[in-house]
Order: C-alpha cells, then structure tokens, then sequence
C-alpha cells in the first residue's frame, strides 16, 4: 500500500479492474492459468487501502476492498457483487442504498 499519496482520481469501475483476473470457467482450462494482477491502491472514506474489481475466481464481478483500519460499515476486508459507480468516485452497494467514497492513489 502507499506509504504517501502524490495524486488521487476518482475511482471507476475501469481503473479498479483487475487486467489479468480468474473467471469460474478458466478451470476448464488445461492451461496454467496466470496469476491475477495486484490490487490498486485506493482511499475508501478517508481510509487508506487496496482494492480491484474482478471475478476472483468466481461466476461474477464484484469489488474487493480491503483497508488500513476499520470502516464503520465495510470493516476492515469487504467484497461484492452487490455494487456500482453512480458517478466516478461514488459506488453504491447492497440492497438499502448504502455508498462510499472511493479515489485511485497514484504513486
């Protein structure tokens, strides 16, 4: 994680993803499958931590976050499928309209 963050921009759901990830179907696969890509450093609410959209080797996208210190609704490791962008920086997820904050650091 940065250890001083020089520049931030909002975080979408583009500049989260993961450029090599693990699907359900690529153990289907007889090839050695690659390993998946490091998170991206990220600031969640003011917290500092990483965090990628991806399947994780899964059936379906979710984000992944996991952060410095505790969130007082995310905790300290989070994950969903439940999720999205409404504007680059601003992701809502579950069902009750919960939300957070969300910038890209950029080292």
């Amino acid at each position: 994680m940065a250890s001083e963050t020089n520049f931030t921009i909002p975080a979408t759901e583009e500049n989260l993803s993961l450029e090599v990830d693990r699907h359900m179907m690529d153990s289907q696969s007889t090839e050695p499958l690659p390993e998946p890509s490091p998170p991206h450093s990220v600031i969640v609410d003011g917290i500092r931590g990483e965090a990628a959209i991806g399947c994780f080797g899964t059936w379906s996208t979710r984000i992944s976050i996991v952060l410095e210190e505790e969130h007082h609704e995310l905790g300290k490791e989070f994950m969903t499928k439940y999720f999205r962008f409404t504007e680059p920086g601003v992701v809502h997820w579950g069902h009750y309209g919960q939300s957070f904050r969300i910038v890209k650091t950029l080292e």
